[in-house]
């Protein structure tokens, strides 16, 4: 028999799932409607990121909203640890974190064949949407200090089972997106003449479509699971 936590998670990871689907068909419909693809290294004449943001912001807020039962389960100890870990101080941090974040994957662009200055504005748009599709949604959830635990494989003793089911979509969403990026570069060298090469189109469109894939295959795992409990509740 299913219990109601089980319920209350399925229907978190399918809303979850079902966000991160429409945040990507948007981007890629805004793409659409722009036709000029070149707009999509440009910081302030582009709504990739903001969108993404959006997107990443509206999964926090779903965690919050199913795991809002769940917080009264906490000891006072840790209840009152984890509202120190959304202190101004914390907050601060997580902004650092960020940026950081963002500086590294920049870094690794640059490594990988970026350029170094001719580009600059593109590959800090790039890095800032990778940093939104794997570091920001546990920033947003957990706090700074949270998500510093969590990057050193570390969870905080205050998560709930809501809040861990989340971390786990998003694992998802960051896999795909560092995936998708990282494939989306082998089409860079080619000598094909296409518009669409040209740096970091390749690489944006691929973090997309990867994130994507990844949620797909997470909302797959999802369906499969809820199709094997409805055929042992069946034969029972």
């Amino acid at each position: 028999m299913v219990s109601r936590f089980d319920q209350q998670k399925t229907k978190h990871q399918l809303f979850h799932v079902s966000i991160s689907l429409a945040t990507i068909l948007i981007c890629m419909t805004y793409m659409q409607y722009r036709r000029n693809w070149a707009h999509l290294g440009s910081f302030w004449d582009s709504l990739i990121v903001p969108i993404v943001f959006i997107g990443e912001l509206l999964k926090v807020i779903l965690a919050r909203f199913f795991g809002r039962i769940e917080d009264g389960v906490l000891t006072a100890k840790q209840r009152q640890k984890k509202a120190a870990y959304f202190t101004p101080r914390e907050l601060l941090g997580g902004l650092t974190l960020q940026f950081l974040c963002t500086l590294l994957y920049a870094f690794i662009c640059i490594i990988l064949g970026a350029p170094v200055l001719a580009n600059y504005e593109q590959t800090f748009v790039l890095s800032l949407l990778m940093t939104l599709l794997t570091v920001s949604p546990t920033v947003f959830l957990l706090g700074g200090g949270g998500a510093l635990q969590v990057c050193f494989c570390e969870k905080p003793d205050f998560i709930t089972k809501c809040e861990d089911t989340a971390l786990h979509l998003f694992k998802y969403n960051a896999l795909g997106g560092i995936l998708g990026a990282w494939a989306g570069s082998v089409v860079a060298p080619l000598d094909w003449g296409r518009d669409w090469q040209a740096y970091p189109i390749p690489n944006v469109i691929g973090a997309l479509l990867g994130s994507a894939l990844g949620n797909i295959y997470a909302c797959t795992h999802v369906l499969y699971t809820c199709g094997r409990v409805y055929m042992s509740k069946k034969r029972a």
